[in-house]
């Protein structure tokens, strides 16, 4: 199969678009090379265009069966396999991140696609409930369409949460159109996409406006598309900054509108003596592996860790330091997260009672910085407002504690987390219930005895929390009742089948 040429262009509606004047690059982070290619920020004539588009393409959409969406997805999925090896390396050459990776990651991006289709086909997102109990008031409750939605695609997943991954695929699952803002960082793989996504546009029979891409790096960009009228929703992943600016904004509307936005967590592990007495060298292998997956940029990435303060916890520490020592160092996603990192640790490091057990300073290769562990004091760490920020890249730190039982004052203090994990033994339950029970008013999910990186996409699954680690604790984004944020309820009364059975289009 011939690879797609680039044009360099936004997609409004199917169709390239490149009528800005302003244009950017994507850049190796490897290398520091830019691309040949130019990308052009979209006008907010383009953008008006596109959520439109996206306002008629619903009318449309709304009318759909729940089998004619599903064909659809199942349409997406093979049009984004068709892409090929071209997607996997483009992929790897903006963000760095290996074949290996993305070979795996387009595997997760297709499956969760065709789950969302099998989802919809069985009804269970419309959550029908039927009142009629009293002949007189019949009642149907059930979950409809919300709108147009607008997607910010990610810069550390650019495929299971890029511009078609879960976000935009649970809201076109819904029956909403989508207008993606792809992430700077990966603007050739976002480029790919749409010409997928159009693919399967045309080969379903789905009205144009069903997707739009649009590109940029400033912020008036996505700023003008959130504050269209026609956009009914926003799914976002990303910094905390990025997330309460689009909630700021969407709050500030005429009409307001919902904006569920992930912005990262720094996801605590708490660790019982028994538990390093008893298998110290796996956990060592797991904390390590788990510290430094995608160079330590997952949104779950267990970020600190608690443990009591004794003789075990030294040689357990160290032991987790040797195998992040033998680790290769890596680049990081782009040169804004290197510069973040590079930043946080100059901060942290001058933070008298902070003690750097190995790392700390840049790498060798572009934009890379070496796998790094930090080590302080329970009262140090309660007063360090620094030490309770979420540090993307392969950098962790550990707190000693003098006794278990300072957990709980710990968790007291603690912001809302996507998870929150355990380790313990048989030995610990009763002990550390009252931990259990404190921590889960805490997260979006409770770990015992695993790391956090790793969301399963399915049904139970939740990625969310308590703000801020989202701004919409009753959320989730990965898992299928993603869906449910793009859709809302509206009850039927005393209304005849006739009336809803509505698909004319």
């Amino acid at each position: 199969m011939k690879d797609i040429i680039l044009k360099g262009a936004n997609y409004i509606g199917g169709n390239p678009s490149k009528n800005g004047d302003d244009i950017f690059y994507a850049i190796n982070p490897r290398t520091g090379e830019k691309s040949e290619l130019a990308y052009y920020e979209a006008t907010k004539d383009e953008i008006g265009k596109a959520c439109k588009l996206a306002h008629s393409a619903f009318n449309i959409l709304r009318k759909t069966t729940n089998e004619e969406r599903a064909k659809f997805l199942e349409i997406v999925s093979e049009e984004i396999m068709n892409l090929g090896d071209q997607l996997l390396e483009i992929a790897d050459w903006e963000v760095a991140l290996g074949l290996q990776r993305f070979t795996g990651e387009r595997v997760r991006t297709c499956n969760q696609i065709k789950m969302f289709a099998d989802y919809i086909r069985e009804g269970k997102h419309e959550e029908t409930i039927i009142d009629e109990e009293d002949p007189q008031t019949k009642l149907k409750r059930m979950l409809i369409p919300i709108g147009p939605v607008a997607v910010f695609g990610v810069s550390n997943f650019p495929l299971a949460f890029g511009v078609c991954g879960g976000d935009t695929v649970s809201a076109l699952a819904a029956g909403c159109p989508v207008v993606a803002k792809g992430h700077p960082s990966h603007p050739q793989t976002s480029e790919l996409f749409a010409v997928a996504m159009n693919k399967a546009i045309e080969r379903a029979g789905f009205p144009k406006g069903t997707f739009s891409l649009l590109q940029g790096v400033k912020n008036i960009t996505g700023k003008n598309l959130v504050l269209h009228s026609a956009i009914k929703a926003v799914g976002f992943t990303g910094s905390r900054g990025g997330g309460d600016s689009l909630f700021d904004l969407a709050a500030s509307r005429t009409n307001p509108i919902p904006v569920y936005a992930e912005m990262g967590s720094i996801n605590p592990v708490f660790i019982t003596k028994s538990a390093i007495n008893t298998r110290a060298d796996k956990m060592a292998q797991e904390f390590a592996d788990s510290i430094t997956l995608g160079v330590g940029q997952f949104c779950t990435k267990p970020g600190v860790f608690f443990l009591p303060a004794f003789e075990g916890s030294i040689r357990f520490i160290k032991k987790i330091a040797e195998i992040m020592n033998g680790k290769k160092n890596q680049s990081l996603l782009n040169g804004n997260v290197y510069k973040s990192l590079v930043k946080m640790m100059e901060e942290t490091q001058s933070l008298e009672g902070v003690e750097l057990l190995i790392g700390g300073k840049i790498a060798d290769q572009n934009f890379a910085f070496q796998n790094t562990l930090l080590k302080t004091d329970l009262s140090t760490y309660l007063k360090e407002e620094r030490l309770k920020m979420e540090y993307f890249g392969p950098l962790a730190l550990f707190v000693e504690c003098d006794s278990q039982d300072q957990y709980l004052e710990v968790v007291d203090q603690l912001d809302g987390q996507l998870t929150g994990t355990i380790y313990l033994e048989k030995e610990d339950y009763k002990a550390i219930k009252p931990l259990f029970n404190c921590l889960k008013e805490k997260v979006g999910r409770l770990i015992i005895n695993g790391v956090p990186t790793g969301v399963k996409v399915s049904p139970a699954m939740n990625h969310g929390g308590p703000y801020p680690a989202t701004t919409a604790v009753r959320t989730t984004s990965v898992g299928m009742t993603a869906i449910q944020r793009f859709l809302r309820p509206i009850c039927y009364q005393n209304v005849p089948e006739d009336l809803l059975c509505d698909n004319t289009k």
